[in-house]
């Protein structure tokens, strides 16, 4: 079965269609005049009434409200971790439920099955997005952020234009920016900033991190250029 194409041509396909049915109608006011059999209106005005009503621009669809999240609301009913993770570059923010802990790597999914793997809080990989990070290496990264600086070379890998598995070096280092209170959904964490700048084929990408002792409260982990990065709050 075919579709619907959805795209910058729907709305001008649909007026153009409404405007040629409103010029149909309109052109069998030719010849027209006589009354409708009750004597009350002329066909001729009934069909200028409904072809005038088609040309009239459609009212637009309110935009929904924005969900509101709190920590009840994302917490309700789930027992384990939970994160909150916003992608300002797809205008999306969602929650995520802990379904399965290996160790250090944690797996967390969204309602609409987006999932994403965090090893000791870093980005292990991602699904869902339609551009993710199929995995990396980070064990060097981890020890420079619970340092708090250094010096090392890390590897993203993606699926390629030949559906093939691709990696991709980095070289980063890893500096400590001070003590600062990070509030998340009303509980406020004293933390440490700790910012990575990584050299991403000729040019930068910068992932941050909020922790206290071992816990990662808070991130900003790169993702993809489709994606852009993701915003990473440990609710519980």
């Amino acid at each position: 079965p075919c579709s619907a194409a959805r795209g910058p041509m729907g709305p001008v396909l649909e007026v153009d269609m409404r405007r040629l049915i409103a010029l149909g109608l309109m052109a069998l006011l030719v010849g027209g005049g006589s009354p409708s059999p009750d004597g009350t209106q002329p066909w001729s005005q009934k069909i200028l009434d409904q072809g005038l009503s088609l040309l009239k621009p459609k009212a637009p669809e309110p935009t929904p409200e924005p969900e509101v999240f709190t920590r009840a609301s994302v917490t309700e009913g789930q027992t384990g971790p939970v994160i909150l993770v916003s992608a300002p570059k797809l205008e999306a923010k969602a929650s995520l439920n802990m379904i399965q802990e290996n160790g250090p790597t944690r797996t967390y999914i969204s309602d609409d099955g987006i999932a994403l793997l965090l090893q000791n809080g870093l980005l292990a990989g991602s699904r869902g997005f339609g551009d993710d990070l199929m995995s990396s290496d980070h064990a060097a990264a981890h020890r420079a952020i619970l340092k708090g600086s250094g010096q090392y070379e890390r590897v993203l890998r993606y699926i390629n234009s030949q559906n093939q598995l691709e990696a991709v070096p980095l070289t980063c280092g890893l500096t400590d920016h001070g003590a600062e209170t990070v509030t998340i959904l009303g509980h406020k964490h004293r933390v440490i900033r700790r910012v990575e700048i990584c050299d991403l084929a000729g040019r930068q990408i910068e992932n941050t991190f909020w922790i206290s002792g071992k816990t990662i409260w808070k991130s900003q982990q790169w993702v993809s250029d489709r994606v852009g990065s993701l915003t990473i709050e440990q609710v519980r």
